[in-house]
């Protein structure tokens, strides 16, 4: 199972994490880890390269875990990073509604 997890600050997303896989075929036929990586990678490349808002990511080249935080950034750069950030939120729940066997999306405040 995926676990996709959002940590917001005084109401704002500053980070999301995945990690593990959806099992739900096998590698490279896992529609499941296929969409929620290509979310993700796509929120970070929008932070990251679009947008050039100060970021910190860890990622395992193999696969099955990504971390993005934006918890360093000017309030003004996460300010302007809600509206990718909440995007990717409801791109992920719309995946957990659809496959809830496979992916598991917690939301907590830090």
């Amino acid at each position: 199972m995926i676990e996709v997890r959002f940590l917001r600050k005084s109401g704002d997303l500053i980070g999301f994490t995945y990690d593990g896989h959806a099992d739900y075929d096998e590698y490279g036929k896992d529609i499941v880890c296929a969409a929620v990586t290509a979310q993700c990678m796509m929120a970070y490349n929008g932070l990251d390269e679009i947008m050039k808002i100060t970021n910190r990511i860890d990622m395992d080249q193999n696969g099955g875990y990504l971390s993005v935080s934006i918890d360093s950034a000017t309030p003004e750069e996460k300010k302007d990073a809600q509206i990718l950030m909440e995007t990717l939120l409801l791109g992920i729940k719309a995946i957990e509604l659809q496959y809830g066997n496979f992916i598991k999306l917690i939301e907590e405040e830090v």
